[in-house]
């Protein structure tokens, strides 16, 4: 018990160091930008551009004002801590190149203008935990999916072109990388032992749920091992 609350602890604790310094780094470039008077816009993602290539790296960190940043903050801070806890063995594997890769695909398909804001990689980590819940068949990680519909589920508006300033593209590029990375690790999920446990109490209970409807015949097999093992048999019965 004490190792399983010790594996839960550092799954925890290492989500939130990651998430932390991820968010903190957004914050520390936005608030140099307003301490500096100036704009860091030019360092996001032109797509299909030599230059635009840097925003790969740079432009989820890159925020027009305090109230973008802040709405990405939080859903990005809590599905770096939920990649953690369930994937932690892969965690840095997922994180590091799901947040490669939706850059590069904003790169190939977005609109011609300059795209900045970490929304992106919150679409791609969102939606890799929940369509990893749905997929890996994880009860606990099922009931993390139903909470981001529940909380998030306005999200997917995002994927629609509804605002001309709003880059659709990118929420929709994340999204399709999460799905794609959530097949990917699908069976690399985190699996709690009490859930296993549980599952083969109920499978033994259903073992003699069974034998008990069905007792011993000499029609069948159990019928013999438990004549073999009493050393007993009815010789009235005309077996055939």
């Amino acid at each position: 018990m004490s190792e399983q609350l010790n594996e839960e602890k550092k799954r925890l604790i290492t989500g939130l160091i990651f998430a932390t310094a991820f968010v903190l780094l957004m914050w520390i470039v936005k608030l140099a930008e307003i301490t500096l008077g100036t704009d860091y816009s030019d360092f996001g993602i032109y797509p299909r551009t030599l230059f635009g290539l840097i925003g790969i790296l740079t432009t989820p960190f890159l925020h027009a004002d305090l109230t973008h940043l802040f709405n990405n903050s939080v859903p990005v801070f809590l599905s770096i801590i939920g990649i953690f806890y369930f994937f932690r063995k892969y965690a840095v594997d997922i994180i590091t190149f799901s947040f490669l890769s939706t850059g590069f695909l904003i790169w190939l398909f977005a609109r011609d203008s300059y795209i900045i804001g970490a929304s992106g990689m919150a679409y791609t980590w969102l939606s890799f935990l929940f369509f990893g819940g749905l997929l890996s068949h994880n009860k606990n990680l099922m009931a993390l999916s139903l909470i981001i519909i529940f909380v998030y589920g306005s999200l997917f508006w995002g994927l629609l072109p509804v605002k001309n300033n709003i880059s659709w593209e990118s929420h929709l590029m994340g999204a399709m990388n999460g799905l794609a990375f959530a097949f990917l690790y699908r069976k690399s999920a985190f699996i709690d032992p009490k859930q296993v446990i549980e599952e083969e109490d109920e499978d033994e209970e259903n073992e003699e749920v069974i034998e008990n409807a069905n007792p011993p015949t000499p029609e069948n097999e159990s019928y013999w091992k438990y004549t073999n093992s009493t050393g007993k048999e009815n010789e009235s019965i005309d077996y055939k």
